[in-house]
């Protein structure tokens, strides 16, 4: 474990060049201001279904870091050892624990209940405090003059999980950031079952929120995706019992996840989809009845268009439900400006063939 402690400095260092060497990307959109091209995303997607990859653009085998996509993988660790269980937490706060949840009072109230019934405390959460994601609620603590809090901070909830874990494995709950920690190892193995990618294989990062993150070939991310939604195809029994368990109170309770209107929680509506957004430009989504995951990368990071990207793969792959129709009253292809008058509009142009 102190090799891999280390490891993700000198990948930082000595992968990325290779693999921008090899990278081959697609364009996916394009933003026009007026009758004017404005701007280009450029990125990656691939779809899988269990013998493989179905349908790609752009490169993909590249490293890609999850970053929070794989939250509900992070999470399992938790469920297999049945520590929901263990303190009395209910099936919404489970699910917090897997969430990039936007600060509402809902999830401050859940991350709160989870604490006082586990004997855990904000101050040994490692992120610093900061204001909700949500405008509305950050704007309202401002104006009542309401200090930060870690608990604000959108992943608390996977936090919280980890602490849990590394007290359950007799460590220092404080230590359970740690790369080389029982917990990150834990946590590595999961994900190395639901990716079929050998542990010594996983490349590792420091994500923004302080503990470690996970890069794979980016296929892979899709492969998990399409697990998680079809666990069917898990071999060991008690991680396939996890998956259905972690995934079932992330449909029960989907605005833990993201929050009310927020696309991820949009689509986790319907139990036939799981979606995730990670930062840095990854979307990952896993549909049940198609029997396929999917995952995409948007090459320059931003959020902006994870609504529209969404939509038009779904679209794409014909698979058009009321979830898909309800991204688009939030996430519309027109570009208002901050009057809310319509300034532009993205185009999606791209496209699958053989499906």
């Amino acid at each position: 474990m102190k090799k891999r402690r280390h490891q993700y400095f000198y990948w930082c260092r000595a992968g990325l060049r290779a693999e921008r060497k090899k990278m081959r990307t697609a364009k996916l959109f394009e933003e026009y201001r007026g009758s004017i091209l404005e701007c280009v995303h450029s990125g990656m997607i691939v779809v899988v279904d269990e013998k493989g990859p179905v349908a790609s653009l752009g490169d993909a085998d590249f490293m890609c870091y999850y970053r929070s996509c794989s939250k509900p993988i992070q999470s399992l660790p938790v469920i297999l050892r049945r520590l929901d269980e263990k303190y009395g937490l209910t099936e919404e706060e489970t699910a917090m624990f897997s969430a990039s949840h936007f600060g509402d009072a809902y999830h401050i109230r859940l991350l709160e209940s989870i604490m006082e019934k586990t004997g855990l405390s904000e101050a040994q959460l490692i992120m610093r405090p900061i204001y909700p994601d949500r405008e509305k609620e950050r704007i309202s603590l401002l104006k009542r003059g309401f200090p930060p809090r870690k608990l604000y901070h959108c992943c608390s909830g996977k936090h919280l999980g980890m602490m849990l874990l590394s007290r359950e494995l007799g460590e220092e709950v404080e230590d359970y950031w740690r790369p080389e920690s029982r917990t990150q190892e834990e946590i590595l193995q999961v994900l190395s079952k639901m990716t079929d990618v050998p542990a010594g294989e996983i490349r590792m990062g420091l994500d923004g929120c302080g503990v470690p993150v996970y890069a794979v070939p980016f296929q892979k991310i899709a492969v998990s995706f399409l697990r998680l939604q079809c666990p069917d195809l898990i071999e060991d029994e008690r991680l396939k019992e996890a998956v259905e368990r972690n995934v079932g109170m992330i449909h029960k309770y989907p605005d833990t996840i993201a929050g009310e209107n927020v696309i991820c929680s949009i689509l986790s509506k319907d139990p036939d989809i799981l979606a995730k957004s990670g930062a840095a430009g990854v979307y990952a989504m896993g549909i049940k009845s198609r029997r396929i995951g999917i995952v995409a990368k948007v090459l320059d990071g931003t959020h902006d268009v994870y609504g529209q990207l969404a939509r038009h793969i779904l679209l794409r792959l014909g698979y058009d439900t009321a979830a898909v129709k309800e991204i688009e009253r939030h996430y519309p292809d027109t570009i208002f400006n901050s009057n809310g008058q319509p300034a532009g509009e993205r185009r999606a142009v791209f496209s699958f063939s053989g499906i």
